[in-house]
């Protein structure tokens, strides 16, 4: 019994050391909706950095439309096309998001898609 005491506290301490280095990470898993409203007024180039590069770009005037699909498996659902669409405004000037939208694809449901993004330090 004396010797469970000191793994306890070993596996303890491993599970804060881990914990708080997540914390300082600089990353999160969000949900795209959360991250697609958090970037309207920032520079597109995080939405770059967080989905990669778009899968189509169309320019016009002083608005361009970026767009992104983001594969998503859910459970239960048939094999085919699954996934959420984004569709950015960007000012082409400034380079900054206007606005979003978003489209489930198939059985999938842009809400429950996260993505692994950088956010600012605290």
């Amino acid at each position: 019994m004396s010797r469970s005491l000191p793994l306890a506290a070993a596996a303890a301490t491993a599970v804060i050391a881990v914990l708080g280095a997540c914390g300082h990470s600089g990353f999160a898993v969000r949900p795209v909706p959360a991250i697609a409203a958090g970037s309207v007024g920032q520079p597109v180039s995080q939405l770059e950095e967080a989905f990669g590069q778009p899968r189509k770009v169309d320019a016009s005037g002083i608005r361009e439309v970026y767009v992104w699909f983001l594969p998503s498996a859910p459970s239960g659902a048939p094999a085919g096309l699954h996934g959420c669409e984004m569709e950015v405004t960007v000012d082409a000037r400034s380079q900054r998001v206007l606005g979003y939208s978003l489209s489930n694809v198939g059985w999938s449901r842009c809400g429950e898609v996260e993505r692994r993004m950088r956010v600012a330090a605290l």
